[in-house]
């Protein structure tokens, strides 16, 4: 049931460190608060988002919440992985040439919608510890 969870343990970079990422083969998940954007491969991470990756300007849009987790693999793993992720997971951006005005509108909400529910609970658990200590 929490098996899609195992992708957030994986190394992952914000969009300011892409140079960072490694020379490898692998497979790469773009993510904001727990939902799997995209899902591609790589022959080599850094040469991929090294130059200007056909996702990076939606990428980009998702900072700070926007993270790029990667799971290193041989050249002959990848093709077969990233095709199994995508069917397990469906990403909102596989498939489509491009993200409309719509698509980005459901983003930004789905986004922050979700940070104005974390900010919500974090304020309902202040509040109830804060009540216990005062009883």
């Amino acid at each position: 049931m929490t098996e899609w969870l195992r992708i957030f343990w994986l190394p992952s970079k914000p969009v300011a460190k892409l140079k960072e990422l490694p020379q490898d083969a692998g497979v790469y998940y773009i993510t904001a608060l727990w939902i799997v954007l995209y899902v591609g491969k790589a022959k080599n991470l850094r040469n991929r988002w090294k130059t200007a990756h056909h996702r990076y300007q939606q990428f980009k849009l998702l900072h700070p919440f926007g993270r790029l987790h990667y799971k290193v693999l041989t050249i002959n793993q990848i093709h077969s992985y990233e095709k199994a992720e995508i069917i397990r997971f469906r990403p909102a951006w596989n498939g489509t040439t491009r993200v409309t005005f719509w698509g980005l509108l459901c983003l930004f909400v789905a986004v922050w919608g979700r940070v104005t529910i974390y900010i919500l609970l974090i304020a309902i658990a202040i509040a109830a510890f804060i009540y216990l200590i005062s009883q």
